[in-house]
């Protein structure tokens, strides 16, 4: 498999849809679906399995996507540590999962008085790692790390919120409450780095997760999650700020009042002086946040 085939395999298997794959890559939707042929081909085994309109991965495609997830991250790593060294910079590369990097930090690196820092994207797993080891110097998670060796500072939070195709939407109660959800199933989520999370928030209502969706409705991320609901079949979890524009358009909607609250953690070495670094960020992300919530108000 050659280092394309696996960016248009993961970007299929993130959106889970050819189409929304092909449009990330500047590519034709053509030719996403003949690169995934020529892999399933080659190694006889299917990747992918239609659900309704959408795509979800087989047993065989979650096991490459894992696979190819920690190769393209170590190459980006390697990268960025070739690219990055500057003694004189402390926060060189800044380890994010995969929502804060997407939906979160692209926008607080670039904010006025920003320090100048390497954004790299990673499991939750993988971003504890490198910090532990040194091969990236700050880490920012969703989940709260507990080694002793960190130190973490809380700089922004998102919420996960009930979301369905408007019409879908329609025939929830607005009132709908955690324990009539198995009601009105299936729900759907992701389950990247986030499910802790979302699976932490679920025990707390007393709610058995595969009561709400059958195994075969496990989407790799919250894109693809979204994507799915669009096909009106489903309610979903799905963070707030990464919908939000889909449900300014009216793409989506929201169901009730339902939440599950995700803090962000920025944690490094107890050695290292993050402090400056985690004021900038909280600071950037409440501006964001801020004008987020503007643009709800508006539209």
């Amino acid at each position: 498999m050659t280092f394309e085939q696996m960016r248009i395999f993961l970007e299929a298997a993130h959106y889970g849809s050819f189409t929304y794959a092909a449009e990330r890559l500047g590519i034709t939707q053509s030719a996403v679906s003949v690169c995934i042929k020529k892999l399933e081909e080659k190694h006889a085994v299917a990747l992918f399995e239609r659900s309704g309109r959408r795509l979800v991965l087989t047993e065989a495609g979650q096991v490459l996507l894992g696979e190819a997830e920690r190769i393209l991250r170590d190459v980006e790593l390697t990268i960025q540590r070739i690219e990055s060294r500057r003694p004189a910079d402390p926060f060189a590369i800044v380890a994010c999962t995969g929502n804060a990097y997407d939906h979160w930090m692209a926008g607080i690196a670039c904010a006025a008085g920003a320090p100048q820092v390497n954004l790299v994207r990673a499991g939750l797993d993988e971003v504890t790692a490198w910090v532990m080891r040194g091969s990236a110097d700050v880490g920012l998670t969703s989940v709260m790390p507990s080694h002793p060796q960190f130190r973490q500072v809380r700089v922004f939070a998102d919420r996960l919120i009930l979301c369905a195709h408007p019409l879908r939407a329609r025939e929830v109660p607005e009132a709908i409450g955690w324990r009539e959800l198995e009601e009105h199933g299936p729900v759907i989520w992701e389950h990247g780095d986030l499910a802790p999370t979302i699976l932490a928030g679920l025990a707390a209502q007393r709610l058995d997760p595969g009561r709400l969706a059958p195994a075969k409705l496990r989407l790799a991320s919250s894109m693809a999650v979204m994507s799915a609901l669009q096909g009106g079949h489903h309610l979903g979890l799905v963070p707030e700020r990464a919908a939000a524009p889909l449900l300014r358009a009216g793409l989506l909607a929201r169901v009730g009042a339902l939440e599950i609250p995700v803090p962000y953690w920025m944690f490094a070495l107890r050695e290292r002086d993050i402090d400056a670094l985690a004021a900038h960020t909280a600071r950037a992300g409440a501006a964001l946040a801020a004008v987020e919530a503007a643009l709800a108000v508006k539209a």
